[in-house]
């Protein structure tokens, strides 16, 4: 028999809370287990519980519904798994309750056997990198659609169309946003609720910031680099797995003779061989390589298609949060966790929505958002480069080809089908602004398709940094506290909306960028049919920065050097969100730098 959905209200979960303050503010980690685990609460679905009334049959569903931690992290990507981890593995375990210690949270489901693996590992996709487009496009959900004009002068007869003049004559459908503007949109933001984020199909790009991408920084560079090096651990980057590829070194010879005081390099990737090298597939890192073993950590626990709806402040403490209002959407129902300590790790617009939510609205909150722009273009490898190839005098080259030729006789090409893609940078510098990779991956976008051999295409992706300004930003529909939103995404959440705009000194250099990979592309054949050089729609580099950005100026910044948020004793953000600068390069290393950061800084809260 179906059970009815529980709800519990803000006041219900301050109730509750308030019941379990004691556990909050005298709770000894260092006690006997025994006395640890009677204030336990069961996970599981709550059983039946016999009542006289519908009132006392409430109380206790809601009872059963409280969830106690040390730690509780909303988010499964690359950051709050950092956090996760770093937590129990440097944690005095003496601090931390034997069981669900670290607490995790995800609105997303687990769509691969290995929790948070990156889905491109599969040999179908590694066999067709082109096939793994439409996975992507799958995984991507839009953030703010403006809405459609629904006006169709042929819908004839007695057809329903919503009423004209009205404020009712435009359908709010499909998470449509009835408040964005067309032209202030980051129109192809998009986001990924899965277990494990973005990670599970990103590409893997793990380069060092320039100086310049982290000039703003609260976080003295001699440790930032020390911070980055321990993330690239963690990620498992290396710069070297592609370097015996065919392709991968004819480009990169090309790009450093055409280019010779440009820094051509490998791109530093989060990627392994594979345990048989032979094979010609990699092993891609997912949030599964950066949450290790401790996915099997008795202390973690980790609840999918949880969604994090508010933090509840405590009611008389203002500068703590007491629990975490979330709901389980494959029953309904709502469940409130009580820790010790809060990270909200959910990207750069689920973050800042999640403490919209809660009333928790510092003046910086979703401001000086900056993303990077975006040229693309492809080629197609120059005959004269395909011949270099035939002609080769490099032993191992030959070998290869002899092989290949040996079982395909009839392919024109002499690039073996197992040789894996190139993947070059041009990195960053003051005379070139712009972070570049010249490669072959899956995106949302640019698959080849039939119309050339994959073997001779070379992807071109140039991305631009944007100046940093206060008024760009994302807010929310307007609501008042604990009352529903004008407004709503398709997961019941106040509806995001941009206002961004790139200055004319954006624009310059984003021209410049276009006009530096118009060169590097001719230096390299010509261009595919169909994508050609052009710059794509804002947002589709989904590097979004600074919008829970740390700093050392409360008012200019919402959360610390460590992470913490001003004005909480108990709360950290983390993310690409938390990066103050404007920058070009890939951010997800420097995001996990600042992770591991905060992490230090919540264990020491815990073992204070």
């Amino acid at each position: 028999m179906a059970t009815e959905s529980i709800r519990i209200s803000h006041t219900e979960a301050l109730d509750l809370l308030r019941d379990a303050e004691s556990n909050v503010h005298s709770f000894d980690a260092r006690a006997a287990s025994g006395s640890h685990e009677a204030r336990f609460f069961s996970f599981d679905s709550p059983q039946p519980v016999e009542a006289q009334d519908a009132a006392t049959l409430r109380s206790c569903n809601n009872a059963q519904r409280l969830i106690q931690c040390d730690v509780f992290i909303a988010g499964s990507g690359p950051i709050g798994c950092t956090y996760a981890r770093e937590i129990l593995e440097k944690c005095d375990p003496s601090f931390l309750r034997p069981r669900n210690a670290v607490y995790m949270a995800e609105i997303g489901a687990q769509e691969s056997p290995i929790v948070g693996a990156h889905l491109k590992n599969a040999v179908k996709y590694q066999k067709d990198i082109d096939s793994f487009v439409h996975v992507i496009q799958g995984a991507l959900q839009p953030v703010s659609v403006p809405l459609s004009d629904t006006h169709q002068s042929t819908l004839g007869g007695n057809s329903w169309t919503p009423p004209l003049n009205s404020k009712q004559n435009q359908l709010v459908i499909s998470g449509q946003n009835p408040q964005q503007a067309r032209g202030t949109n980051l129109g192809a933001t998009a986001v990924t609720r899965a277990v494990g984020g973005m990670a599970t199909h990103w590409t893997c790009a793990c380069p060092t910031p320039h100086s310049e991408e982290t000039s703003e920084s609260p976080v003295e560079r001699n440790e930032l680099d020390s911070l980055l090096a321990r993330a690239r651990e963690l990620v498992k980057v290396d710069s070297t797995v592609f370097d015996e590829s065919i392709r991968h070194t004819i480009v990169k010879n090309i790009l450093t003779d055409s280019f010779p005081n440009r820094n051509v390099r490998s791109i530093p990737l989060a990627v392994q061989r594979h345990a048989k090298s032979s094979s010609g597939f990699v092993t891609w890192s997912g949030s599964n390589t950066v949450l290790g073993e401790t996915v099997n950590d008795p202390r973690f626990t980790l609840a999918s298609e949880h969604r994090v709806t508010q933090l509840i402040v405590h009611p008389s403490f203002p500068g703590a949060v007491a629990g975490v209002l979330m709901r389980d959407l494959k029953t309904n129902s709502d469940y409130l966790v009580n820790a010790r300590v809060y990270i909200i790790a959910c990207g750069a617009v689920c973050t800042p929505q999640i403490l919209y939510n809660s009333d928790i609205r510092p003046p910086s909150l979703g401001r000086y958002l900056t993303e990077q722009s975006m040229a693309f273009c492809q080629i197609v490898l120059s005959k004269k480069y395909i011949q270099s190839i035939e002609n080769t005098t490099n032993p191992l080259w030959q070998d290869l080809i002899k092989q290949h030729r040996a079982k395909h006789p009839l392919d024109p090409l002499p690039i073996p089908f197992r040789d894996l893609d190139p993947q070059i940078m041009i990195p960053y510098s003051r005379a070139f602004p712009w972070h570049a990779q010249i490669h072959r991956d899956a995106f949302s976008y640019g698959d080849v398709g039939p119309r050339s051999d994959p073997r001779v295409v070379v992807d071109l992706r140039f991305f631009g940094k944007g100046d940093i300004v206060s008024e760009n930003r994302v807010d929310f529909s307007n609501t008042e506290p604990n009352k529903r939103p004008e407004h709503t995404d398709l997961y019941g959440m106040p509806q995001a909306t941009f206002h961004v705009v790139r200055s004319d000194a954006d624009r310059d250099r984003d021209q410049k960028m276009m006009n530096d990979m118009t060169a590097v592309a001719n230096s390299l054949g010509g261009y595919l049919p169909g994508s050609e050089p052009q710059f794509m729609e804002p947002g589709l580099a989904m590097h979004i920065t600074g919008t829970t950005r740390i700093g050392n100026d409360r008012k200019t910044s919402v959360a610390n050097a460590c992470s913490k948020v001003w004005g909480f004793s108990n709360l950290w953000v983390g993310g690409n969100n938390v990066i103050p600068d404007s920058t070009a390069s890939n951010p997800t290393l420097t995001s996990m730098a600042y992770a591991l950061k905060g992490a230090a800084d919540v264990i020491q809260c815990l073992q204070c």
